[in-house]
């Protein structure tokens, strides 16, 4: 069943607070593979950290850096980024606005 999200008529809710600061969502659709709008105030950071899950990240707008083991990756609108489960990331905002991206987190199927 279709299913129609007006993000405009949705609260922003803070996403980890303990691995993160200026950080949060919307989210867009749950359950196995999860999606969720994300906003980064300038400054705002989501520490290094490993997930029993991979990722793929789309940057909507905004100016960000990404930390990806021991490499930096600077990102902006159009970039989009995967991230294998196990591996360390994080990332924030280097901009004077907000950054802007959908995360997905990809769930593990066998």
């Amino acid at each position: 069943m279709a299913k129609l999200i007006d993000t405009n008529l949705q609260d922003w809710q803070p996403v980890r607070p303990a691995l993160t600061e200026g950080v949060s969502g919307q989210l867009l659709r749950d359950g196995p593979t999860k999606i969720v709008l994300t906003r980064v105030m300038p400054g705002g950071v989501f520490l290094p950290h490993r997930d029993s899950y991979g990722h793929l990240f789309y940057f909507l707008s905004g100016a960000g850096m990404v930390l990806l083991g021991e490499e930096r990756i600077e990102v902006g609108a159009g970039i989009c980024l995967q991230i294998d489960a196990g591996e360390v990331h994080g990332y924030k905002n280097c901009g004077q606005e907000d950054l802007l991206l959908i995360s997905v987190n990809l769930a593990l199927h066998n």
